[in-house]
């Protein structure tokens, strides 16, 4: 039965993350299956740059 429950919380965290839906509970189940499967490859990239602007100006030049 809490396998169940879990898995729901997964499911709905996977939901609102493809509806672009901004995270709505604080489960650990819930935010497991928010976070899975998310896209890194900006977030990894950007976290270097000081801002926004910054990244922006260094990728128009590439």
């Amino acid at each position: 039965m809490l396998n169940h429950l879990r898995q729901e919380q997964i499911q709905r965290g996977q939901r609102d993350r493809d509806a672009g839906l901004l995270p709505r509970l604080h489960e650990p189940a819930y935010l497991e299956g928010y976070l899975k499967g998310r896209p890194e490859g900006l977030d990894s990239t950007v976290q270097y740059f000081s801002s926004l602007e910054e990244y922006l100006l260094w990728k128009t030049r590439r």
